[in-house]
């Protein structure tokens, strides 16, 4: 069965992939693919502000393709309509075009290592805008790891799954979001919501984050995220990230993490070096090494690694295109061989409610 889905998957991607090839060369993609269109990992966190619907630029229309403009289309106002609902059971009376500025992203992808074989999977996110009630408070509904979103003690991955490190729990959460704007200085996010499927299994979280600098000339950021969730318990996680612009292209990022709670071994950690580097014509190049660990476990050096993703924008300005490889050695008992583990990945992203190009990497 498992052997059947990867096929399966194989085939969509490998059809998706030779019909985005065939219509690249006729799409009239942004000639400029910024590197300052990507989202560092604290802003990530927070997500980037929706964007005014005034801005976003419609879909081309070319013959044969009309179905991915449809589909599109048709994704961002049912997201749109959902957050109508929502934000008028708090009575408001705003016209619908207010809520036109709901944006996400949906991104299927196929994963394979020699550790962990085939790994399919599909992410989504959409983020809801709730005007009556404030104009930071936003909802939110997607499919992610709840390690990454919840307790933040695994690295931020993207849209899609990153390649090494412990696997992670997919899970579908829906909530609320408090985001105070970005300054230089002290700020602070909170959140609450709860997972979609029995037992319901809710959370609360609450961050203080402090900033100082610009990516250009350095950057540090320190977020201290104190959570609770019935199945994790009472926890926390400390988290610094330095950033610098070289040579106006290459993004430099090093990240360090630490988490523990009551059900956690001992303390949790990560640490992440990362290169980023934008491309003419919505193209990026990333490359990583970093590993991961718990203290008081079995074995307290998990996996240790390097990879690396190409990235760019295909047959229309909203639909990304990834592919991946990465090398990594995974040891999860004490009497398991520490052997060299080969992966790839492909996968794609669609954007909706915005065509910003993001340079970083959906699969990290």
């Amino acid at each position: 069965m498992r052997c059947w889905a990867a096929t399966t998957w194989t085939f969509c991607l490998l059809l998706c992939a030779s019909g985005a090839a065939g219509a690249q060369s006729a799409s009239s993609l942004d000639p400029q693919g910024s590197l300052y269109g990507v989202a560092t990992e604290h802003e990530v966190s927070r997500e980037a502000a929706p964007p005014d619907p005034q801005t976003v630029k419609p879909p081309p229309a070319e013959n044969g393709d009309i179905w991915l403009d449809r589909t599109q289309q048709s994704v961002h106002d049912i997201a749109s309509a959902t957050a109508m609902r929502i934000d008028r059971m708090f009575g408001s009376t705003a016209d619908a075009s207010t809520y036109s500025g709901a944006y996400g992203s949906i991104a299927p992808s196929l994963l394979w290592d020699e550790f962990d074989g085939w790994q399919p999977r599909v992410r989504f996110r959409v983020n809801l805008p709730l005007p009556s009630l404030n104009e930071r408070l936003n909802a939110f509904i997607g499919r992610v790891d709840r390690e990454e979103y919840v307790s933040e003690r695994a690295q931020q991955s993207g849209a899609l799954p990153r390649q090494y490190g412990p696997p992670g729990e997919e899970q579908t959460l829906a909530g609320i979001v408090y985001h105070t704007p970005s300054k230089q200085g002290s700020r602070f996010d909170a959140g609450a919501g709860i997972r979609l499927r029995s037992p319901l299994d809710p959370y609360v979280k609450g961050a203080y984050v402090y900033e100082r600098g610009k990516s250009e000339t350095g950057l540090i950021a320190l977020r201290q995220t104190l959570f609770w969730q019935n199945s994790e318990q009472l926890g926390f996680t400390s988290r610094i990230d330095l950033e610098r612009l070289v040579a106006d292209r290459w993004m430099l990022r090093w990240t360090t993490s630490g988490t523990i709670s009551q059900e956690s071994s001992g303390v949790f950690g990560y640490s992440s070096i990362m290169a980023l580097c934008g491309l003419p014509n919505r193209r990026a190049f990333a490359v990583a090494a970093g590993f991961d660990g718990e203290t008081d476990a079995e074995v307290p050096l998990h996996e240790f690694g390097f990879k690396v993703a190409w990235r760019q924008s295909v047959v229309r300005d909203w639909l990304v295109l990834e592919v991946r490889s990465s090398l990594t050695w995974p040891k999860e008992h004490r009497d398991q061989p520490r052997a060299p583990s080969w992966g790839v990945g492909v996968g794609f992203e669609m954007f909706f409610g915005t065509d910003e190009f993001l340079a970083r990497p959906a699969t990290f």
